[in-house]
């Protein structure tokens, strides 16, 4: 699993498009409905889709006739009354099947409603107030009726003004197929799925024969390593044994960190903590070091906010891992419930994903003397000796938090009990940090805990699993080969216009703001004006593999063998770039990248030629597609300059402040009602994005958008409706429930549902595009509505 490696490396802070939810998120309570109201809302709601209901065919009242309109209606009731009004509620489909409330969870639907919201509960909508309980006799208020209403629209999908996003995308949701081993079907997933395969057809022409320079010759035989199943199967553990006996053998913290600096000197990976380089956010002419313990494996919130099934999940997953190392089932269950315990206590002192971008608390500078007191036991200064790099007293902790929490349980492990704790980590890291290069087993335990805790189905193929790893490994070789064979000058042209085009209507709105300051404007101008801009590939092509051998199994070499020369040789390259300093034309992500990106500490845009192309962007697609598309993923990453973290950068990339006070002042202000703007908004029935954690993405869209529409507004004869379509088309996507819950506590991005909606209903041409007033859910009134950029 790759989110369970730990290595020590450069660090760059980069912005990206796309990466990929909060948990269920309780409606604020309201004023309590009465049969009638409730009756009339649903009849207004329900005219658009079913023109023939009456008051009378939702209330229908007691035998008798009473319709007791006056009487409090319970959330059951309500649920009846809207089937009713919408004459049932479709089967859901593709990704509303995917990610609604499975009915099977409820235990206690009152007997009298069980056959009338049958299928209200079959559609999804209904997330109750626990995984079993649904509270039919609680009251029902107007903000929890509207709720459900909101669901209801998604899943008809049938009246852009009710839900604009549901709407467009109706067909491509219902028929959204997930392929197996990946976690989502989007633009993004689907673009990558087709770069994927042309990636690895380069790779084959390679392997059959074509292999011509070194760099292509290592291409071969690292692949080739990676399909020689049989040899490591037969070879098991063999490679990991020796480090895993000698931590058995360890009896107190200083032998176990001799296993630790043995297993760095051998291999380049870390057990528990390590020394690496980021770029100085102070300086961005030069690296720091970086130093930084264990980090919890499913992130800051993953712990307090899994379900009980998510929690098994990685359990097992630890369990696994353990046993496949040689511990006893029995060992094995007992510390995968200790790696949770002490996962979660760390996750819980953690930043969150979005502070992590935050400079202010995590440009955190520590002497090697401060460390060595967090870590009494620990030999510091061989550990660093081993790493080749200069020391220096200006040492960079990201997270002080986390490290701290680490250095308590470190501390622990001066009793039998806490160092056993520490041996346990140290094994587990062994195993996810090779295992996927040792037998099969490791892998299909990956497999196996992607599918229960993120709900994929499937697994890639070892073709393709073996062409993803060169990839990620190999791109200094792999882009050149792919920009040759798929990137065109037309196209690499065309955006390069566009991007100027799009940087032109931003200076203009920057000018014309009527919040900030003559003073902060010209700084913003000029950060504006100096932005890097990067388009397809770079001009010159790195070799950081040039000195490593990557041997084939003739030679002597295997998967694992070529993973250690590999990282090995990254760890050398760390040592000679904190001599040269940093290269102002860094690329921080390979040209085949499906993806775009915003550097803080370089104040530069990167668009990679994996992007560049359908669905995003086509040559022979209209202008409003092509400026909804690529369009919103240009201005989405300059705005990314001057979000609440890009601000904090000045025009060279350093973090200096260049705001008036009270500008920056109003800036907070809008943030503040950014915040507001998305917290709570659901994505799917219960789950609800996070306002403070999507912050700066949620103003690069904003920002986005307000440029694109001025653009189209001066065009001769503007079509809103074509722009607002695009977008919303592009972030189209579909994922399993699982994969929505997980990331709506670690995605710093909002849903794609709110990408492609929710950001449109700030601006007024998106309602006289598609005649939106009061009545349409769709309506955000205008005191709601923010635009900062």
């Amino acid at each position: 699993m790759k989110w369970l490696k730990r290595t020590a490396a450069a660090g760059m802070t980069a912005v990206m498009l796309f990466s990929c939810l909060p948990a269920a998120g309780a409606v604020q309570p309201g004023e309590e409905l009465t049969r009638g109201e409730t009756a009339s809302i649903l009849l207004e709601a329900a005219t658009d889709y079913n023109a023939d209901v009456t008051y009378g065919d939702i209330l229908k009242g007691y035998p008798g006739g009473d319709l007791n309109e006056d009487g409090a209606v319970t959330r059951a009731q309500a649920l009846v009354m809207l089937q009713r009004a919408f004459s049932g509620l479709p089967e859901p489909k593709g990704d509303n099947a995917r990610s609604g409330y499975p009915a099977a969870n409820f235990t206690d639907i009152p007997a009298w409603a069980q056959a009338e919201l049958e299928d209200v509960l079959a559609s999804g909508i209904v997330a109750g107030t626990s995984a079993t309980t649904f509270s039919p006799d609680r009251k029902i208020t107007k903000e929890q009726l509207e709720l459900f209403l909101q669901r209801t629209y998604a899943l008809e999908g049938s009246n852009l003004k009710d839900d604009f996003y549901a709407t467009v995308n109706k067909e491509a949701l219902d028929n959204s197929v997930i392929r197996p081993g990946y976690l989502g079907a989007s633009a993004f997933y689907d673009l990558g799925a087709k770069v994927d395969e042309e990636i690895a057809g380069i790779i084959q022409e390679l392997v059959d024969g074509g292999a011509k320079t070194e760099g292509e010759k290592k291409i071969v035989n690292f692949y080739r390593n990676i399909l020689n199943i049989e040899a490591r199967n037969a070879e098991g553990i063999a490679p990991i044994q020796p480090y895993l006996d000698a931590i058995d053998q360890a009896k107190t913290i200083e032998e176990l960190m001799a296993v630790q600096n043995r297993v760095y000197e051998e291999t380049g990976g870390t057990l528990f903590m390590g020394f690496g380089l980021n770029i100085d956010v102070k300086d961005n002419t030069a690296y720091t070091l970086l130093f930084d313990g264990i980090t919890p494996s499913l992130g800051q919130g993953g712990y307090s906010t899994a379900t009980l099934e998510q929690k098994a999940a990685y359990q097992t997953y630890v369990r696994t891992m353990l046993t496949l190392v040689g511990q006893s089932e029995a060992a094995a269950s007992a510390a995968a419930d200790t790696i949770w315990r002490v996962d979660a206590k760390i996750a819980a002192a953690s930043l969150s994903n979005q502070e992590l971008a935050d400079v202010d608390k995590t440009y955190n500078i520590y002497t090697m003397e401060q460390l060595q007191a967090m870590f009494p036991r620990v030999d510091l200064e061989a550990l660093f000796a081993l790493t080749g790099l200069t020391q220096t007293n200006h040492i960079q902790v990201m997270d002080p938090g986390k490290l701290q929490a680490w250095a308590e349980i470190f501390d622990e492990g001066k009793t039998p009990d806490g160092l056993e704790i520490l041996k346990t980590y140290a094994r587990l890291y062994l195993a996810a940090g090779f295992g996927p290069a040792l037998n099969e087993e490791f892998t299909e335990a990956g497999n196996a805990f992607s599918e229960a805790y993120m709900g994929s189905s499937g697994a890639l193929s070892l073709e393709d699993s073996a062409a993803q790893y060169v990839q990620q490994v190999m791109s200094d070789y792999l882009g050149q080969a792919y920009v040759d064979r798929y990137f065109s000058a037309e196209a690499k042209a065309d955006v390069e216009k566009m991007v100027q085009d799009i940087l032109a209507v931003y200076r203009d709105r920057i000018e014309t703001l009527d919040w900030m300051s003559e003073t902060t404007k010209e700084k913003a101008i000029e950060k504006l004006d100096t932005i890097q801009i990067n388009i397809g590939y770079p001009d010159d092509w790195d070799d950081t593999l040039k000195d490593v051998e990557i041997l084939s199994a003739e030679q002597g070499g295997s998967f694992c063998d070529n993973l250690i020369a590999i990282q090995k040789g990254t760890n050398k390259l760390l040592a000679e770039l904190q001599k040269t300093g940093v290269d102002e034309n860094i690329w921080p992500m390979t040209t085949y990248t499906v993806n775009a990106g915003y550097l803080f500490t370089a104040n530069s845009i990167t668009f990679p030629a994996g992007i560049l192309q359908e669905p995003f962007y086509d040559v022979d697609a209209s202008y409003e597609e092509n400026l909804g598309k690529v369009g919103y993923v240009i201005a989405h990453e300059i705005t990314h300059a001057f979000d609440n973290n890009g601000a904090k950068y000045d025009e060279n990339g350093n973090a200096v402040d260049w705001w008036t006070q009270e500008d920056y002042a109003a800036f907070q202000t809008l943030c503040e009602k950014v915040v507001k703007l998305y917290d709570g908004k659901e994505s799917a029935p219960g789950i609800t994005c996070n306002g403070a954690l999507t912050l700066s993405e949620n103003i690069a869209d904003l920002g986005s958008v307000a440029c694109l529409t001025e653009i189209e507004s001066k065009r001769e004869n503007p079509d809103y409706a074509a722009l607002y379509t695009a977008m919303a088309e592009i972030w189209c996507s579909s994922y399993p429930r699982e994969t929505r819950l997980y990331l709506a506590q670690a995605d710093v991005h909002a849903p794609d549902k709110l990408r492609g909606s929710l950001v449109l209903q700030n601006f007024s041409e998106f309602y006289e595009a598609f005649d939106i007033t009061e009545e349409d859910a769709m309506w955000l009134p205008p005191e709601e509505r923010v635009v900062i950029w």
